[in-house]
């Protein structure tokens, strides 16, 4: 069925991803100038005390919150594997063509890794992996598998 004809949850697509941050002003800056992410929107959530802004790149869309008291739990920032552990959301997971490419890049903007070029499955599966300005896993992979 196409998903754009049908109804209830066989219409069901990704709207956006969502995570809460530290300060969301410096979260902005992170994502437009590391990633080239834009802002789409910003604005208050009066009911849930938050700041709100939608960045975008191209067909992936961020939704990146700051409460008013927000608080951290250590046990979710764990380095790798063991973030692993704590039952939750673990990272942003993104593909590009050129793995390599984008990790020169990425070292190029001094950006904190937790690995780089690491065969995950050991079936040609590479990824390499870093930390946004809080902390928060954001997992590369390379697009088509290699051999």
């Amino acid at each position: 069925m196409n998903p754009s004809s049908a109804n209830g949850l066989q219409s069901l697509g990704l709207h956006n991803l969502a995570f809460t941050v530290s300060d969301i002003e410096k979260t902005i800056h992170w994502y437009e100038t590391t990633l080239g992410f834009k802002v789409l929107t910003r604005t208050a959530f009066p009911a849930i005390g938050a700041q709100v802004a939608f960045l975008q790149l191209a067909d992936i869309r961020l939704e990146v919150l700051q409460a008013k008291d927000g608080f951290r739990l250590d046990e979710m920032f764990a380095d790798a594997p063991n973030h692993l552990l704590p039952i939750g959301n673990k990272s942003l997971v993104l593909q590009v063509n050129d793995l390599h490419r984008a990790t020169v890049e990425l070292e190029e903007k001094g950006v904190t890794f937790a690995w780089k070029g690491v065969d995950l499955s050991g079936q040609g599966n590479f990824s390499t992996m870093i930390r946004d300005n809080d902390g928060n896993f954001i997992n590369i992979f390379q697009k088509e598998p290699t051999t």
